[in-house]
């Protein structure tokens, strides 16, 4: 039976995507206690890749040029917003990085206006603030933003990421997805060798807890997480996009909750109310214009 697939469903792949890579914080702070940050974003990714790209062989002999270069354009911007998140984050709280990460629900909208050279629609920017606010509940828990080197660095992850959506954007609707998804593993991990042979320590973990937690990084947070979101953003629009970002902080905040034994927080809860709020608003307020909009014809 073949799978269609519409604008819903394209979105719930990407939220699904972004709510697993937001496990990788858990996973990465045991994979992390020998390997340089580098060499495991190498790892992970070159593993995921040849799970990936084992299963879904037939799609590794079809690429083009055009398809590669998209793939190594995506992989070099995931490579720099990866690197500046992991380096960021030496210096910088977690809840705040995880609050400069949310800005990409403010600057995929602003990146898109500026290449489209189109203002927003006033729902998208709604959407936008009320998830950012959403976010800031979430994750800001007595956390300070002072703009230090560190808090610019995750800005600039914010960036580059925003960068990613509009590329994959354009590759998802042009490329075949699936080519995307599997070649654009294989360059982050290049790109992400290169940088640990240039700047760290090659050193491999000593314990099966920090081996099953890369697999956990490569399988679920890259594997499956990366490969679904080219397959789904191929049906909705870079805003959405960026604003189904805040799914990643969201389900960092339940896995906390579920894993680590942290409480629900009134923060907690206002903030992931707001977060779905943002979400579902554009469908609410179409189905109430739908509802107006034939009652108006029947009167």
């Amino acid at each position: 039976m073949k799978f269609e697939m519409n604008e819903r469903k394209g979105e719930f792949l990407v939220g699904l995507a972004l709510a697993l890579r937001g496990s990788s914080l858990l996973f990465g702070k045991i994979a992390l206690r020998t390997m340089g940050p580098f060499l495991l974003m190498g790892t992970r990714f070159l593993i995921a890749f040849v799970v990936i790209g084992a299963i879904f062989y037939k799609d590794l002999i079809k690429v083009t040029r055009k398809e590669l270069w998209h793939c190594s354009l995506l992989g070099f911007f995931f490579f720099l917003s990866m690197a500046f998140e992991l380096t960021g984050l030496k210096t910088t709280d977690a809840s705040v990085t995880a609050f400069l990460e949310g800005s990409v629900v403010i600057t995929v909208p602003a990146l898109t206006c500026i290449v489209t050279r189109k203002l927003p629609n006033r729902i998208v920017v709604i959407t936008s603030i009320i998830a950012l606010i959403g976010v800031g509940f979430l994750t800001l828990k007595g956390g300070h933003i002072g703009f230090t080197t560190g808090e610019l660095l995750i800005l600039g992850s914010a960036a580059w990421y925003s960068v990613t959506v509009l590329i994959t954007d354009k590759a998802a609707k042009n490329d075949d997805p699936m080519v995307v998804a599997i070649y654009q593993l294989l360059f982050i991990a290049l790109f992400a060798f290169a940088g640990a042979f240039i700047w760290e320590d090659i050193r491999l973990p000593q314990s099966t807890t920090e081996w099953g937690a890369i697999l956990a990084l490569a399988l679920i947070c890259s594997g499956v997480g990366f490969t679904l979101q080219p397959l789904g953003q191929k049906y909705t629009t870079p805003e959405r996009a960026g604003l189904l970002a805040v799914f990643n902080p969201l389900s960092a905040s339940a896995l906390g909750v579920i894993f680590l034994g942290e409480k629900i927080t009134w923060n907690i809860f206002l903030g992931s109310c707001l977060i779905i709020l943002s979400i579902f608003l554009p469908s609410i307020v179409d189905k109430f214009k739908e509802y107006a909009k034939k009652k108006n014809s029947d009167a």
